[in-house]
């Protein structure tokens, strides 16, 4: 009895150090993400996303507004940030919403490292080394790590489902990865279908799909509730006159996620960059693995084993990037963009942004993690210099993943102005004013939230995206706001062309004339203008509101102005 009870307390004590030693491992993981991606809010996506939530739960915000009226696609994201933004700020929501997706993200890691294998000592720098390669190595721009967006909560889950694999608990897999697609379809679908051509391809699939086939129908059950709302968005008629909606996407507004041709040329070299690493990544994971099984080092050789299913995952993500540049390239020769953008609207380029530097990582952190073992071993199995010069390497590659995490923390402290808040500080006309831009924007924008029928329709600079988010108030048009429906889209694109800043016969961006706004706003029925006075020197003939007197005092703004239309001036005659 004695014996018996001394054994389940020694059990017992061993899963409360077991639970001790996790939550030990999310609090260091979660302080990393926190430490890599925190950043003023909004960040760029978020001043677009979270006020459309807000939108989606509140008609009353921003009633109008093109963008926040448009098709909701992100059912599961909408609904868990337009709940609380019914209560808290957006600012708030934000923040809430960061938290909620790192806390996730850090659990998914701490899953996928165990998964590999991956000592709990070297996973923090594992994930500090793979979010590097994600933000430098990228082709088309995506990310994994950042603000609060339905993506962020669809890629822990992708990583959860991809742990799964590696443990072959292939019923968790289907869902986990059907939970992935119904939080954000482009992210969880290249993903899943990912894993599932390399299902596909492994041996006894009759056998495998007879066990499965339950789990897969729960899995596509699930990612329904993401696909019926995005593919309900496609519905409408994509082509209007000679454009098509896919079009504006793919060679107008986001030609920087879906278009090859358009990406820049440090885009380019960035990826082959990446996937020379993931080439020599390969040859190193196979060499690996052939000299542990050489060495009958079975434990080892496992783990590699599990490193070549990444590396593959990552081959196979590869594979839809090059078929999206060769649909791209073909059509381009045959004159055919409208096939082009049908296809190349549905990201083709994302999923190997994330996929290849996690293979690579992985393989670098594996070998390094396995030399560290090594050194500890008998030195006759390895030799006194190789134990040596492995010392060195994993010294090297623990220092370096150190100051990558110093480095972006350091850099996120720095800031001063949140991402979505940059364009409109950056972007200043020929008038220069000495001012601080940045809190002129916030002042115009909170004069305008609390001075401002808060059903009013605005005229805004082209060059800002967060008006909506610091005013509360609906916009006519604009640039980062472009709609997901083939409908919404075609009018976003008659809006922009509109609404595009007058130039001069040298091309320059000229001042708007009173006329110009007049016919703008009997076209869109807008009565509020918000002016970039280092564009607009002179003002137009409208009612001159912003900046004023305010209880005996003068409110000064050098780069915003306010003017309101008087309904005399737009009256039919």
């Amino acid at each position: 009895m004695i014996t018996n009870s001394n054994t389940n307390f020694r059990a017992l004590l061993s899963s409360k150090n077991a639970s001790v030693q996790w939550f030990v491992q999310f609090f260091i993981h979660f302080a990393l993400i926190g430490c890599l991606a925190s950043e003023m809010a909004p960040a760029v996506n978020e001043s677009h996303y979270l006020t459309k939530a807000k939108h989606a739960w509140d008609a009353n915000y921003a009633p109008g507004d093109l963008f926040l009226e448009s098709h909701d696609s992100h059912l599961l994201a909408t609904t868990l940030a337009g709940v609380p933004a019914q209560f808290l700020s957006l600012d708030s929501v934000a923040w809430l919403g960061r938290a909620l997706s790192w806390s996730l993200f850090a659990a998914a890691w701490i899953s996928f490292s165990a998964a590999l294998r991956i000592p709990a000592f070297f996973s923090p720098l594992v994930l500090a080394t793979w979010y590097l390669g994600m933000r430098y190595g990228h082709w088309a721009g995506e990310w994994a790590i950042g603000g609060f967006e339905a993506k962020a909560i669809a890629y822990p889950f992708v990583l959860f489902g991809i742990a799964e694999m590696l443990r072959e608990r292939w019923g968790r897999v289907w869902v986990l990865l059907g939970a992935a697609v119904a939080w954000h379809p482009v992210v969880g679908g290249w993903a899943g279908l990912s894993v599932g051509i390399w299902w596909l391809l492994q041996p006894n699939l009759l056998p495998r799909f007879a066990r499965q086939w339950p789990w897969l129908l729960v899995g596509a059950g699930v990612g329904l509730i993401g696909v019926l709302p995005a593919a309900s968005g496609l519905g409408g008629a994509n082509q209007e006159g000679n454009v098509l909606a896919s079009q504006i996407h793919v060679y107008f507004r986001l030609t920087h996620h879906l278009c090859p041709q358009l990406f820049s040329s440090e885009r380019h070299w960035a990826a082959a960059g990446s996937l020379l690493i993931l080439c020599i990544a390969t040859w190193v994971g196979r060499w690996r693995l052939k000299e542990m099984l050489r060495e009958q080092r079975e434990a080892s050789a496992g783990q590699w084993q599990l490193v070549g299913k990444i590396l593959q995952i990552a081959w196979i993500a590869v594979g839809f990037s090059v078929l999206g540049l060769v649909i791209d390239q073909v059509c381009l020769r045959l004159g055919r963009p409208d096939i082009a953008s049908r296809l190349l609207r549905f990201y083709f380029f994302r999923w190997s942004d994330v996929a290849v530097p996690l293979a690579y990582t992985v393989v670098g952190w594996t070998a390094v993690s396995q030399a560290v073992a090594a050194i500890g071993g008998p030195l006759q199995t390895q030799g006194r210099y190789r134990a040596k010069y492995s010392e060195r390497i994993a010294q090297g590659a623990i220092l370096g993943s150190l100051l990558i995490v110093v480095f972006f923390a350091f850099e996120g402290w720095q800031q001063t102005i949140p991402a979505a808040d940059r364009l409109v500080v950056e972007s200043t006309g020929e008038q220069r004013i000495d001012t601080d831009r940045y809190i002129d924007w916030l002042a115009a924008c909170d004069w305008i939230e609390h001075n401002t029928p808060s059903d009013s329709l605005w005229f805004t600079p082209k060059y800002q995206q967060s008006f909506k988010w610091h005013a509360g108030r609906a916009e006519v048009v604009c640039w980062k706001d472009v709609p997901q429906d083939n409908a919404s889209v075609h009018e976003w694109y008659r809006r922009i062309e509109r609404c595009e800043p007058p130039r001069n016969a040298m091309g320059q961006v000229r001042e708007w004339t009173t006329e110009e706004l007049l016919d703008l706003a009997r076209e869109y029925g807008f009565r509020w203008v918000l002016l970039d006075r280092t564009t607009q020197q002179t003002p137009p003939v409208l009612d001159f509101v912003y900046p004023a007197f305010s209880n005996g005092n003068y409110v000064e703004n050098r780069s915003f102005a306010v003017m309101r239309v008087p309904e005399s001036f737009v009256e039919s005659d």
